[in-house]
């Protein structure tokens, strides 16, 4: 409850400055994103290390694959000797679907008030004093010339070009943004695939991980548009954003590490 009326409260304070609820969530996530960066670059430098291990950890497999006790002391001493965490690249996406459940909660709020399904009384519960509304209050949910309150199924029944245009474009985009992010992501093998890789080595559990891992480059991206389309147009313009600073964040991590 508290977190959610910190985010509604904020979300109100930044809309009243820009008179805008759509440039109002664009601010907002970067303004996340960027206060996540200090507990999300350690994992991301983590990650990125993983990363260029994996044709080592490879080698390691095909070398001890038939000693699971072996192999596993030797993994453990390559990731002791690179100063890395095989477990630290999960806080980002544990993060990341926290804040977006707690960002659905509370657009939601804004949603449903400009829609009319709460009243100024129940609005007023969310925001700390100085920011509760008189009644009367509206707020702009037009953005770009499309309702942050209509979704892309919405727009599609609707028959009208005009109203797809921005929602298609952000589901689209965002299911772009989140393969590519994944992309640079991916092991760090050169000449080869991972799965082609991982085909020489005597065990065949790291084929399977393999073989996940490069189904989900693609899964995830369409399981991201399937599922959006049930998502309000302010939903997927933050999940827009967030994923093209989640690329900004991998490429420049990228470069700081070379």
């Amino acid at each position: 409850m508290i977190f959610t009326q910190i985010l509604v409260s904020a979300l109100m304070a930044l809309n009243l400055v820009l008179n805008n609820l759509g440039w109002t969530v664009v601010l907002m996530t970067v303004i996340i994103k960027l206060l996540l960066l200090p507990l999300i670059l350690p994992s991301m430098k983590s990650a990125g290390k993983m990363r260029q291990l994996q044709p080592k950890l490879q080698k390691l497999t095909k070398q001890y694959g038939g000693d699971k006790q072996r192999l596993a002391k030797e993994q453990m001493k390559l990731y002791t000797s690179a100063g890395v965490n095989p477990m630290s690249g999960c806080l980002p996406q544990i993060l990341q679907i926290a804040v977006l459940i707690l960002f659905y909660s509370s657009f939601q709020k804004l949603i449903s008030f400009s829609t009319g399904g709460i009243g100024v009384d129940e609005l007023n519960r969310f925001l700390f004093d100085g920011l509760k509304v008189e009644p009367g209050f509206a707020m702009n949910t037009n953005f770009l010339g499309t309702d942050l309150a209509v979704t892309p199924s919405g727009a599609i029944s609707s028959g009208l070009l005009a109203n797809m245009i921005l929602p298609l474009m952000l589901l689209v985009g965002s299911g772009a943004l989140q393969f590519w992010g994944a992309k640079l992501t991916m092991p760090d093998i050169k000449g080869s695939d991972e799965t082609a890789y991982t085909k020489a080595t005597p065990e065949k559990g790291d084929d399977m991980q393999a073989a996940l891992r490069n189904q989900s480059l693609y899964m995830m991206p369409l399981m991201t548009i399937f599922i959006g389309f049930k998502f309000s147009v302010g939903i997927l313009l933050y999940w827009f954003i967030n994923s093209a600073m989640v690329v900004v964040q991998q490429m420049l991590v990228g470069k700081i590490k070379k």
